[in-house]
């Protein structure tokens, strides 16, 4: 989550840390039932998270706000993680290799969450926007790590990228059943050829 709150409520506020303690619980609750239910309720969420419904409602204003600081909580885990250096001096297929070893495991920690924004981006239009940043984000991490896709045109890296997105990792690891060490492989060497040969 966001930490602009906090810059502003004494770290003594023990109130404050009991409504971040309940907001925290109210966001776990919802990642939780996300993994079995598609379209979890508000009182779903209350009954999960073990705090009164109207509790829930004074903290969050709608579901919408709820999965919006589910969101924030897993690029906050991004950004730590694209914090990490990279070591540019390595050879160009080992780097698209890493690219696309972190993107993948990224897909398998958030499965859950990536499945639940994008079923639910059609009823909460506001979702829609936090898969694109969560794209963009991802996109700018891989071409850290690979900058070489920087001369490709914007429609061949376009393309390229559209091969990594969740949905494609999730039918061939989920629905086609392919194993994630092959499909880390033949993605490895499918997009190093394509870089190269577009460049």
């Amino acid at each position: 989550m966001s930490n602009e709150p906090a810059l502003e409520i004494k770290t003594g506020d023990g109130r404050f840390a009991r409504s971040q303690k309940t907001k925290d619980a109210i966001v776990k609750a919802l990642l939780k039932l996300l993994r079995n239910t598609p379209f979890p309720t508000a009182e779903q969420v209350a009954k999960e998270s073990k705090i009164g419904l109207r509790t829930v409602y004074r903290q969050f204003k709608d579901m919408e706000s709820i999965y919006l600081s589910l969101h924030e909580e897993c690029m906050h885990s991004l950004g730590q993680m694209f914090n990490s250096d990279v070591d540019l001096d390595r050879p160009f297929n080992e780097r698209v290799r890493f690219a696309i070893r972190e993107r993948l495991s990224i897909y398998d920690e958030y499965e859950t969450l990536f499945i639940a924004t994008i079923s639910n981006s059609a009823r909460l239009p506001t979702l829609a926007n936090q898969v694109t940043e969560s794209y963009q984000i991802m996109r700018e991490r891989f071409i850290k790590i690979v900058p070489e896709i920087k001369n490709l045109s914007t429609i061949k890296s376009d393309l390229l990228f559209t091969r990594i997105l969740f949905p494609s990792w999730f039918s061939l690891r989920k629905v086609l059943k392919h194993n994630q060490k092959i499909i880390i492989d033949e993605l490895s060497n499918d997009l190093s050829e394509y870089i190269k040969g577009n460049i």
